[in-house]
């Protein structure tokens, strides 16, 4: 998850430096609603967030779990690649076929 604060601390930085509100990065379509509970530490650091940004802290959580999936999701689809080629190669195998035989 840090690679997803530094990316969205980088996006709410070139706002701040472009005079742009954080409204342009933490804009989210609403699609389904999930609840995800957030420790006191993670809640004080999205708190300080939003008053430095001039932002909504639940608007930056929102940025914060949304990056965090896209992560989980990249990582799902190198895994999902791995399996891919592991069957493949199972397939292939003629000792894996023999063994289908018997």
């Amino acid at each position: 998850m840090g690679l997803a604060l530094k990316g969205l601390l980088c996006e709410l930085e070139s706002c701040r430096s472009k005079g742009m509100t954080t409204e342009a990065v933490t804009r989210v379509d609403v699609v389904r609603t999930l609840e995800v509970p957030l420790d006191l530490h993670a809640c004080r650091e999205l708190r300080v967030l939003a008053h430095v940004f001039s932002g909504d802290q639940a608007a930056l959580a929102a940025m914060v779990l949304k990056a965090a999936l896209l992560d989980m999701q990249e990582h799902l689809d190198e895994d999902l690649d791995q399996l891919a080629e592991n069957a493949r190669i199972l397939l292939e195998d003629p000792c894996h076929k023999a063994s289908e035989v018997i």
